[in-house]
């Protein structure tokens, strides 16, 4: 009862004010501007100032309107966030919700160190959750709610607790230093990696002694998070090396050795990444088997759970690859209809939608029945991936060249083959776009040559896109490999020049 005494006491002698958030009554009416701009933004509708002033005020002349309301409405958004009901949550991971919980106290302990009379309201709030904090390793939060009993414990002249609360302190606080530590040279790695400046071996030099680095960190830490950044640092430096073999060795060492370390916030998210690493890993060295095993395993483990359609992704291309396309067909159709699709992000179900596309097509020419599929739909369907021009733009370029060849427009499919050679230039010079160079040098000889499968037979691109596996990364824009799509498109070519041959 002290402590609720006090908490009355603290709120009684401060003015109280309504606090602006955000509820669901709020957010379910339809005739305020915030609950206008909310739902919009919510549901992806408007995306930049402009649109959000436009639909507010119908014009763009009321810029300082939008700018007051813009700014009210984002201080109600930062009000709710103390409001969120984290029990309410549809994740599964209980150390996240643990963790926002101890987050809350050490802010709530804060302000009663600040406004309380007396410090013991704050520290029985901090005992109340220290053994939390312990059992997740939360090192930044035990720091702090160590920091404090350190202090409440020297000014009480506790000094058996002090002792005992002092060693546990230096513990916190060296594992903590040692996490920022390491995903300070994480982030360099991850910069390295992505440079645009630097070429393949200077990457690798620099990343190598950032590795040596991690290694001396680990060697005086058991934080899995130390662990799992040099983990995925090891796979940042064999993906610029194109080296699968060892990215699934990596892999395989993360998953024999990650419950040797203390237990994380993130286990199962490092767990996840570096499982959709090695299946990733599996799928470009063609180990189709092994590939729908561990896919399987994923989906059907709760742990994996939230990446579910990435792993799905998968199951779909060693189906198409195998050309399996019943199964490939029956499992697409199961994944656009399911409540994972139907509650992802637009960019995701755009992703899909492209899927669908190559299995159409892919279907189309199993069963040996006419390209019937409307591109000019999958655009409107897929705007976002239209506009970025890496990663799977160069796949929709690509399918429609498919359907065009399908359909025996060659007339059309050479001015979208031309059209690759700027897009080219702009987009994919560097070297981890070897395979769709190729790919795409293929398409432009093809064009050359009219489209005589005869002289298409027996290229070097072919040749180079077909061995090798283990040192080739496969980008995501290769939904068919490029290879075997080759083989597809030649084999197309001869049918319909048989069936024109068929019409004389």
């Amino acid at each position: 009862m002290e402590d609720i005494k006090e908490l009355i006491n603290i709120i009684n002698k401060r003015k109280l004010s309504q606090i602006e958030v955000f509820d669901k009554s709020l957010i379910s009416r339809k005739d305020t501007l915030f609950s206008k701009l909310y739902n919009n933004i919510a549901n992806e509708n408007i995306r930049t100032d402009l649109q959000a002033m436009v639909l507010l005020y119908g014009n763009e002349k009321d810029n300082s309107k939008y700018r007051k309301l813009k700014s009210r409405f984002k201080t109600r958004l930062l009000n709710t966030l103390y409001f969120l009901d984290i029990n309410n949550n549809t994740s599964t991971n209980l150390a996240k919700k643990e963790y926002a919980d101890c987050l809350n106290k050490l802010y709530l302990s804060n302000l009663l160190l600040r406004y309380a009379e007396n410090r013991n309201i704050s520290i029985k709030l901090i005992l109340d959750n220290y053994q939390i904090a312990k059992k997740n390793n939360f090192y930044d939060i035990l720091k702090e709610f160590s920091f404090k009993l350190l202090v409440h414990y020297g000014m009480t002249g506790n000094e058996k607790a002090y002792e005992t609360e002092k060693k546990a302190y230096d513990t916190y606080v060296i594992e903590y230093e040692n996490e920022q530590a390491a995903q300070i040279i994480y982030s360099k790695i991850y910069l390295l990696s992505h440079s645009l400046k630097k070429n393949q071996t200077e990457k690798l030099q620099e990343i190598e002694i950032e590795l040596k680095k991690y290694e001396a960190i680990l060697k005086k830490s058991n934080s899995l998070l130390v662990f799992f950044f040099l983990i995925r640092s090891n796979l940042f430096y064999f993906e610029i090396k194109r080296d699968n073999k060892q990215i699934n060795l990596i892999c395989n060492k993360f998953i024999a050795e990650y419950n040797q370390y203390q237990n994380s916030l993130f286990k199962y998210e490092y767990l996840n990444n570096v499982y959709l690493y090695k299946l990733k890993s599996l799928f470009d060295t063609r180990q189709y088997t092994e590939t729908l095993q561990l896919a399987n395993q994923m989906s059907t483990e709760s742990k994996f759970g939230l990446n579910l359609l990435s792993m799905n992704e998968y199951t779909l291309k060693t189906y198409l690859n195998l050309k399996e396309l019943d199964k490939a067909k029956i499992f697409i159709h199961e994944v656009l209809h399911s409540s994972a699709f139907k509650h992802t992000t637009k960019l995701v179900k755009e992703r899909w939608l492209l899927f669908d596309a190559y299995v159409h097509f892919a279907y189309s020419y199993v069963k040996n029945e006419p390209f019937k599929f409307s591109t000019a739909k999958l655009y409107n369907q897929i705007p976002n991936l239209v506009q970025d021009k890496f990663g799977l733009n160069l796949s929709i370029r690509i399918i429609e060249i498919l359907f065009l060849i399908g359909k025996n427009n060659l007339d059309e499919a050479i001015t979208k083959i031309e059209n690759l050679a700027s897009y080219q230039n702009r987009y994919f010079k560097e070297s981890i776009y070897q395979r769709s160079n190729l790919f795409i040098k293929l398409l432009q000889i093809m064009e050359k040559k009219s489209f005589n499968y005869k002289s298409l037979k027996h290229l070097k691109e072919h040749t180079q896109l077909n061995e090798n596996f283990d040192n080739q990364i496969i980008n995501d824009n290769e939904i068919i490999f490029f290879d075997q799509l080759w083989e597809i498109i030649l084999d197309v070519l001869e049918r319909n020049d048989r069936k024109l041959l068929d019409r004389f």
